[in-house]
């Protein structure tokens, strides 16, 4: 079974290798010239807003400016003019409130008119109901949309994320830069509070169409091949998340690993040990990562078979992780991964848990693409904002067959709650945490790709209508999603009287 149309790398075990340094890749001779940028000493984090005394309060104005992502400078449409806005830091039990003025304008990339947009909040099991995290909500040129919602005392800690999802525009939109990362703190030094000493880096991966170029660009913070520091020995967390449009990103360290803590918002039981990191566009992942001996290795995607009728994912060079000074005594701080997470009862619902419990209602769902590529479906139709498509029982669980019956990769992603991974063609997965997004393997001969989930529709909160789509948002803006409205039942009284 090819990996790359599930989770990657499950295999490997939990003992921590005694050996700081695998062998070294070889190197293609356009790498072994790729010098990190000199603008910059050490990958800068993108800057931030944190939550004070429970209260988030910011204005983000999506609106025309100068960006230079990759070297190169020309105007976007961006939040705040920053192609890499704020991350939005929050806590349990925070009320975020944050005004979306809508200033977009004609720019070099993307967007040639004033366009309406909204703000989608990806990940957080919060309310579907405006002023919350509502995508129906439709901010016009020229005005502003008050957004204010609570952060539930339990919600999951992790990698979150926010970007415009007003349908038909979303891609150009988060193409341009409208989007960034959204973290409810707390999960490390919950579960692992031996690292909450830890240096941070929050690495935004998106793809980008440059001005004059024939193909996407993918960089990390908007930087072309930035250095990445490290002390021999030294372990650093990485926050990640593909927060682009359409691209896919399949991580590799040259010469180390990385230990996964957390997935798309879900921490993990136990810490995973991966070779690579698949993030198909929407995925995030924290992870540590435990610096080699010294030198220079590289930080790339790995080429992404996305299909015969998919777009071409190359392998790209992202970032130099130098190593150098002096070592860092870290044998017992790295023994930690070997252990499960503490506190595994603040974690929240986990699949393990999932997994045990009764499905209610068991639903298939077939991706298919048109021939010339004009429109995207869902069981044979194109979007309708006034139409039902999905009625769920606040209270169940479901399982859901996502099928895909094109030639391409598609990336199934639900609002408002994660779900497990059961299976990915026919085969049973052991990845125990919650995503919310996955790939869906394209169709082979006359077989449909298909992936089997259980989806926990348990939280009162998420009462109401949203929506699921394929998360290459391209494909979303031409028909491809659905609205889903979740119910409270009525009383068994009630019932009986009617």
């Amino acid at each position: 079974m090819d990996t790359k149309l599930g989770w990657r790398g499950l295999g490997g075990g939990v003992a921590l290798g005694i050996c700081l340094l695998l062998a070294p890749q070889a190197r293609a001779e356009t790498d072994e010239a790729a010098e990190p940028m000199a603008a910059v000493f050490d990958l800068p984090n993108p800057p931030e807003i944190r939550s004070v005394r429970g209260l988030l309060d910011t204005t983000f104005v999506a609106k025309l400016g100068e960006v230079t992502v990759g070297g190169q400078t020309f105007t976007s449409n961006d939040y705040n003019r920053l192609y890499i806005p704020p991350t939005l830091r929050v806590k349990r039990g925070d009320r975020i409130r944050l005004q979306l003025v809508n200033r977009i304008q004609p720019a070099d990339v993307e967007i040639d008119a004033p366009q309406p947009t909204n703000i989608h909040f990806h990940g957080m099991d919060v309310t579907p109901l405006p002023p919350g995290d509502n995508v129906f909500v439709r901010v016009e040129p020229g005005k502003a949309f008050n957004y204010d919602f609570l952060v539930p005392a339990n919600h999951p800690e992790g990698l979150h994320w926010y970007h415009s999802h007003l349908h038909t525009v979303v891609d150009p939109q988060i193409l341009s830069g409208l989007s960034g990362m959204l973290i409810v703190d707390g999960g490390i030094e919950s579960h692992y509070p031996e690292f909450a000493g830890l240096k941070e880096r929050v690495m935004v991966l998106k793809d980008v169409n440059l001005p004059g170029s024939s193909a996407p660009s993918r960089f990390v913070n908007g930087l072309a091949n930035p250095p990445i520091r490290s002390r021999p020995g030294e372990l650093q967390i990485w926050e990640i998340g593909n927060l682009g449009a359409d691209g896919f990103f399949d991580l590799a360290l040259e010469g180390h690993e990385f230990w996964v803590l957390e997935r798309d918002g879900n921490f993990l039981r136990a810490p995973r040990k991966q070779q690579t990191l698949f993030l198909p566009p929407g995925a995030r992942t924290l992870v540590v990562v435990r610096a080699g001996a010294a030198g220079r290795y590289f930080f790339q995607t790995k080429a992404v078979n996305t299909g015969p009728t998919g777009l071409p994912s190359p392998r790209a060079r992202l970032g130099t992780f130098i190593v150098e000074g002096q070592p860092l005594l870290t044998d017992a701080q790295a023994r930690r991964l070997e252990r499960p997470a503490a506190n595994i009862a603040g974690i929240g619902l986990t699949g393990e848990e999932l997994r045990t419990m009764p499905v209610a209602k068991r639903r298939t769902f077939t991706f298919s693409d048109a021939a010339d590529f004009s429109a995207f479906y869902i069981n044979g139709k194109t979007y309708d904002e006034d139409r039902i498509d999905t009625t769920v029982r606040l209270g169940d669980v479901e399982e859901w067959t996502i099928k895909n019956a094109a030639g391409e990769l598609h990336v199934f992603h639900l609002h408002q709650t994660s779900f497990l991974v059961k299976e990915v063609n026919g085969v049973q997965q052991d990845y125990p945490g919650l995503r919310d997004v996955i790939n869906v393997p394209w169709q082979i001969g006359k077989t449909p790709g298909e992936v089997k989930l259980l989806i926990p529709f348990l939280n009162p909160l998420m009462v109401g209508k949203f929506v699921y789509h394929c998360h290459i948002v391209g494909h979303e803006d031409a028909g491809m999603m659905q609205n889903i409205e979740v119910y409270k039942p009525r009383s068994t009284t009630a019932e009986l009287w009617d």
